[in-house]
């Protein structure tokens, strides 16, 4: 299956970054090797991903249409359009986002129905929406924006208030914050900033980075102001949490490995 040939290379934690991205390379090899187009395209997609948690919003695109050449139709197809269209967002390319959002739409309409959407494998119209609501963040298209997070938030509440995709979760409030910013609401702006910590957070790479620019905006639209101070303060923790955990985790493996070696 698709999913065993490249599920090691999920995870992006702590300092596990080259850990991942050697699985990503075996399985592009495996794909390779076994003519198998959708292994090749989930290894673009995984390359696509890491490059956007990093910043590199033009490899972001390149991997994605790379990818696409080997998909077919299939839910690695669909996950490398929306890819791109994020990356495009980032890159403030309004026309080409758009245009990819409805590719996506309308090629998961021609995909059956997952009986497990919640498999990292799987797309589904949840996670379309999932993947616009960012787009239409990083465009400064609020109103569709706002919409979608709050939908991915309530879609993902349990009955007892937890999430049961909390990462889901997590990036929906980070965009909530960031769009409440924009509109000059500080208190829900660090509201849904700070309740992004309390999440389990498999990729706080990610979302440490997504903290980084809500601290930015909150730094530049309202200096001095005591709320967006006190986010700055919880975002100086997680940040420095870590890396302490990042040094820990490497320093253990140094004393695992280092007496392997000939």
């Amino acid at each position: 299956m698709t999913a065993q040939a490249v599920q090691r290379a999920l995870p992006l934690i702590l300092g596990e970054r080259e850990q991942a991205e050697a699985a990503r390379q075996a399985a592009y090899h495996a794909g390779l090797q076994a003519g198998h187009g959708e292994i090749i395209a989930w290894s673009y997609e995984l390359a696509a991903w890491f490059a956007l948690t990093e910043g590199r919003y033009h490899d972001v695109v390149a991997y994605t249409q790379a990818g696409q050449g080997h998909a077919g139709l299939t839910n690695a197809m669909v996950q490398l359009v929306l890819q791109q269209a994020r990356g495009q967002a980032r890159l403030g390319e309004r026309r080409d986002v758009h245009a990819a959002l409805d590719q996506g739409a309308k090629l998961l309409e021609r995909l059956p129905k997952p009986e497990h959407p919640e498999n990292h494998f799987v797309f589904d119209h949840t996670k379309w929406i999932f993947y616009a609501a960012d787009c239409y963040t990083w465009l400064g298209d609020d109103e569709p924006a706002e919409e979608h997070a709050r939908e991915i938030i309530a879609y993902h509440t349990r009955p007892d208030g937890s999430s049961n995709a909390p990462m889901r979760s997590a990036n929906s409030h980070m965009n909530l914050a960031v769009i409440r910013a924009r509109h000059g609401d500080l208190d829900e702006a660090v509201h849904h900033g700070l309740t992004v910590f309390g999440y389990d957070r498999k990729t706080e790479t990610s979302l440490l980075s997504r903290a980084a620019n809500l601290d930015r905006i909150l730094s530049e639209r309202y200096p001095g102001e005591r709320l967006a101070d006190d986010f700055h303060e919880r975002y100086l923790n997680a940040h420095a949490a870590l890396r302490r955990r990042t040094h820990t985790l490497a320093a253990t493996r140094a004393k695992v490995y280092l007496p392997c070696r000939p």
